[in-house]
């Protein structure tokens, strides 16, 4: 079963990553916040990549920054019903939702490089 459309751009507007996703569920499932220390430690990937992970979904809107850490903080009620939305698919079909992240990833890659394609007159 394919994603809905709405999730499918949200995924598209959103998340680049795996890494991203899985920040991006992991800091939404409570209220605490989060440090990339704990965060890396959790998903057992580079605190490096985890900062800028974290730092990327703020700049994004889904998370707030606060003293020591980010906070899972969409911007409306919308946004927080799609990423729960989101939760459910990864878990139920994680697969699909991984292709429809690598899929946008390729999309963007192909605009870029058709950016720099020389056309004949």
């Amino acid at each position: 079963m394919a994603l809905t459309h709405r999730l499918e751009s949200f995924l598209a507007a959103h998340i680049d990553s795996v890494e991203d996703l899985e920040i991006l569920l992991l800091v939404a499932r409570g209220t605490a916040s989060w440090s990339a220390e704990t965060a890396a430690e959790r998903l057992g990937i580079d605190t490096e990549v985890a900062r800028a992970r974290l730092e990327r979904l703020a700049a994004a809107g889904l998370l707030s920054r606060e003293a020591g850490g980010f906070r899972y903080s969409p911007a409306d009620d919308d946004t927080r019903r799609l990423v729960a939305e989101l939760a459910r698919e990864y878990a139920d079909r994680r697969a699909n939702v991984i292709n429809v992240i690598y899929s946008a990833n390729l999309e963007r890659l192909r605009k870029f490089a058709d950016a720099f394609r020389l056309r004949k007159k």
